[in-house]
């Protein structure tokens, strides 16, 4: 049975219905602020993230165009060494960068150089002065530009037009946009270790027989303008001075560079020539390789022979490494420096009437077989019925044969 409801329970329904859509409306605010703040946070994490990776890009591009700009500094050295290597004589290309006033500039800033009479080394044609060299990809596509210039060392004097040290510094100066590299480097002529005598046998002597020719000799007096004088013969023992019975025959062990005294410096030293020789030549086993007429005066070479060598006939200039046995085999000359270094083994004999203006070093590395050894082996040297007139120290020779050899880096420092 339905009855009707009474006017005060009426009052009290829509006062609870009241209450109840305020609080709904109520929390429909809370919710709507906090989605507010949500979406706000969210914005602001956004765009954090959004800056966080534009940094990160600029960042990544800075390094990646200061890398680049290392790297072709670097090039420009790697260029201008090359020169250095190749040139007649270092004080020439210190007269030509100090210009028509013959005076270097000290200045370590690209800007006041280009505003001097001073040349760069790199780029050597005036119409690159103000632009500077191009490195291109592989596509041809220019990375950037770069400068080289040439200056004294501290020893010499930065602003000196004479070298006497063979020491030299090079500034390069890098451009990629709006990037700079600047990169000083003093770089030193490489030499093969000073010859303590002019036959050096960096060996026990197992074998050696002396020529029984009237004009063959081993000659310690410098013939050089040095005038450096050495032993005639170097042996690294004592019992083996007696076995060489030559008026001049000392132990220089005491005297030699630390890298002629183990096997891993000689194969250093072997493995470093080869890097920057004129020619290597890998004949087959069993098969010699003939060296006859090879460089000139001007000319100084470095042959690397991974193999027997036949000397003969002929002339040649500058550094052979002969990795197996020599012989000479005919009338040969021989001015600069011969190093046996691998099976340690010289046969100058009937067959061949030679000359060694400079030094020969004699070491034995390898076993027949080509396997390292633990420490330097016997050593086999016989010039029985050589003729010609021997091996005569030179250390004009020795030094025009070391101009072969590469300017390496002794110091660097990026500016």
């Amino acid at each position: 049975m339905n009855t009707l409801k009474s006017k005060p329970d009426l009052q009290k329904a829509a006062v609870i219905t009241e209450q109840n859509d305020r609080f709904c409306r109520g929390k429909r605010g809370v919710a709507l602020i906090l989605a507010l703040l949500f979406l706000a946070f969210l914005t602001i994490l956004g765009g954090a993230l959004l800056t966080t990776s534009t940094i990160d890009i600029w960042i990544s591009e800075n390094y990646k165009t200061g890398t680049q700009g290392l790297y072709l500094a670097e090039a420009g050295i790697d260029q201008a060494r090359e020169t250095l290597r190749t040139a007649a004589s270092p004080t020439d290309l210190l007269t030509v960068a100090a210009g028509a006033d013959r005076r270097l500039s000290v200045a370590a800033d690209l800007t006041t150089l280009l505003a001097t009479d001073d040349q760069p080394l790199i780029p050597s044609d005036p119409s690159l002065r103000a632009t500077g060299e191009a490195l291109t990809d592989s596509t041809g596509r220019v990375i950037g530009h770069y400068h080289v210039w040439l200056r004294n060392d501290v020893a010499d004097g930065i602003g000196t037009l004479a070298d006497t040290n063979e020491v030299l510094t090079l500034l390069s100066f890098a451009r990629i946009g709006n990037t700079r590299t600047v990169m000083e480097v003093t770089a030193k002529r490489a030499r093969f270790p000073r010859m303590p005598a002019a036959l050096v046998l960096d060996g026990p002597v197992a074998v050696f027989t002396a020529s029984n020719s009237r004009v063959f000799e081993v000659d310690g007096h410098d013939a050089g303008s040095g005038r450096e004088d050495e032993h005639a013969v170097g042996v690294i023992n004592n019992t083996d001075i007696d076995r060489i019975a030559t008026a001049d025959t000392a132990n220089v062990e005491g005297e030699m560079h630390p890298m002629l005294k183990t096997v891993s410096g000689l194969e250093s030293l072997a493995a470093g020539i080869a890097v920057f020789a004129t020619d290597v030549y890998n004949p087959a086993p069993g098969t010699p390789q003939i060296i006859g007429n090879y460089g000139d005066p001007s000319n100084y070479k470095v042959a690397v022979v991974n193999g027997d060598v036949n000397l003969g006939p002929g002339n040649g200039y500058g550094i052979l490494v002969a990795r197996g046995s020599v012989v000479v085999t005919g009338n040969f000359t021989w001015n600069g420096l011969i190093l046996i270094i691998g099976h340690g083994m010289l046969h100058w004999n009937a067959l061949g009437n030679g000359t060694v203006n400079g030094g020969m070093l004699i070491a034995r590395t390898r076993a027949t077989d080509g396997t390292l050894l633990t420490s330097r082996g016997d050593l086999t040297v016989d010039f029985s019925g050589g003729g010609g007139t021997g091996i005569r120290y030179n250390t004009s020779a020795i030094a025009a044969a070391n101009k072969a050899s590469p300017y390496k880096p002794i110091s660097v420092k990026e500016r």
